[in-house]
């Protein structure tokens, strides 16, 4: 695979930004111990590095890392979700993190399975959005970047398992996507 990335967003840009969201968290949960549950594979690396910057601070929230699937190229497949027991979430203030919010149905379903287990506060943080795709309403708590179109890759979001590594945040310069 070889197509252009367009920057949006550079690895400094990011890590500002990362470290921007991270200090809100620790402000706002600063006499509450966070729980956070990460939306793998794309979240892993904005989760690592929030998780890191709240370190800096002081704070240790445990993580637990959900597993999903959707995409298949350019297209959306169907949502495969890993299953987990929401009731470890009972009376614990929960933070989902995940890569991009896209059409929102992977980040609706997790929440949706999340509030099962009636946690204290059940909130969301995430790396892009892309509020023109939306299909389901979402309420984002934190939010790095808006985007309105295109595929948007690099800092773990990727296509077809490439490009995840970038440490920038791009689009892929094809009109296909």
């Amino acid at each position: 695979m070889g197509f252009r990335i367009e920057p949006l967003f550079s690895e400094a840009q990011v890590r500002a930004r990362v470290a921007e969201l991270a200090a809100r968290l620790w402000r706002d949960y600063a006499d509450a111990p966070l729980n956070v549950i990460s939306i793998a594979e794309g979240a892993r690396r904005f989760s690592e590095a929030l998780l890191a910057e709240l370190a800096r601070r002081g704070a240790r929230p445990p993580c637990r890392e959900v597993r999903t699937r959707r995409s298949q190229g350019s297209d959306l497949g169907p949502l495969e979700l890993e299953r987990f027991d929401p009731e470890e979430l009972a009376d614990r203030d929960v933070l989902v993190v995940d890569d991009i919010a896209d059409e929102g149905e992977t980040l609706r379903a997790v929440l949706e399975l999340a509030a099962l287990g009636e946690p204290r506060s059940l909130r969301t943080a995430v790396l892009v959005d892309k509020p023109a795709r939306r299909r389901v309403p979402l309420t984002l708590d934190y939010v790095g970047f808006t985007v309105d179109s295109g595929w948007v890759v690099g800092f773990g979001m990727d296509l077809d398992g490439a490009y995840r590594e970038l440490d920038f945040i791009g689009r892929v310069a094809d009109e296909r996507f």
